[in-house]
């Protein structure tokens, strides 16, 4: 008898269970191993599972995973093992691409921190 009233109170909750507006699928391939997670922000979420640290990491350059870098002292081995990844997503609703190769993997967490660290 009230279904107008019901889907009313419905369609005013489905801004609120929408997707987030910041979310990534990150791959992270060596060799011939391929791993894939998503990261959800603002809520941090996903499958990551340093999501928080990633998120927070995101935060500080706007998303921007090509701006990210972990401003420590990181000393690595020229070790040659090469590292490939890619972040494809939105960040706050706009979308967001990087792909870029790093010689190893030490290199890419001293400069991708934790977003590819899984």
């Amino acid at each position: 008898m009230a279904p107008l009233p019901f889907l009313a109170a419905m369609a005013a909750l489905a801004p609120l269970v929408s997707s987030p507006e910041s979310s990534f699928v990150l791959n992270v391939q060596r060799g011939e191993s391929l791993q894939i997670v998503n990261l959800t922000c603002e809520p941090s979420g996903g499958l990551h599972p340093r999501a928080d640290l990633a998120c927070d990491a995101l935060s500080l350059v706007d998303g921007d995973v090509g701006r990210l870098s972990t401003g420590g002292d990181v000393i690595c081995t020229l070790e040659y093992d090469p590292v490939r990844v890619r972040a494809t997503g939105k960040w706050r609703g706009e979308d967001r691409w990087f792909e870029a190769e790093f010689p190893n993997p030490c290199v890419l967490r001293a400069e991708t921190g934790p977003v590819f660290d899984f």
